[in-house]
């Protein structure tokens, strides 16, 4: 059984993925750290949820990317998935290391909107603590 990775500890790697990006780093190595957390940093914003009470479902559902679950948690949430999802058959192709076209401007380009993404869902997540933690006080007193 795989062990829990809570929305910190997915910020904190999507922040050390963006970390790892640094001069003189290739085009290749930046997309693929960039859209790593982006990765990571969605499924901190899927973990927290939208709020929604899951419906159970009466059968086992088909395995579903990140990147669909992060535009169903809200409309904020549905550039991101589309920007990124976009992204997907780039980085299978670095992973696999096929040649792919990519551009040192898409490479930078990924790199800001991770960053960018990064903030907003480290923001979303903090919020969501903050509101666990007053429902946890209000039935505590």
């Amino acid at each position: 059984m795989a062990a829990y990775t809570s929305p910190d500890q997915l910020l904190r790697r999507a922040q050390a993925e963006l970390d790892e990006v640094g001069a003189g780093t290739g085009a290749r190595s930046v997309f693929l750290h960039a859209h790593m957390a982006g990765l990571r940093a969605a499924a901190a914003v899927v973990a927290v949820g939208s709020g929604a009470v899951p419906v159970p479902a009466r059968r086992r559902r088909a395995v579903r990317s990140v990147w669909e679950q992060l535009a169903e948690a809200g409309e904020q949430w549905q550039p991101w998935a589309v920007y990124f999802a976009s992204g997907a058959p780039i980085r299978a192709a670095i992973d696999s290391d096929r040649d792919v076209a990519l551009s040192v401007e898409r490479a930078q380009e990924t790199f800001e909107a991770a960053t960018e993404f990064l903030g907003l869902a480290g923001e979303h997540v903090l919020r969501a603590s903050a509101a666990r933690d007053q429902r946890v006080s209000a039935l505590a007193s």
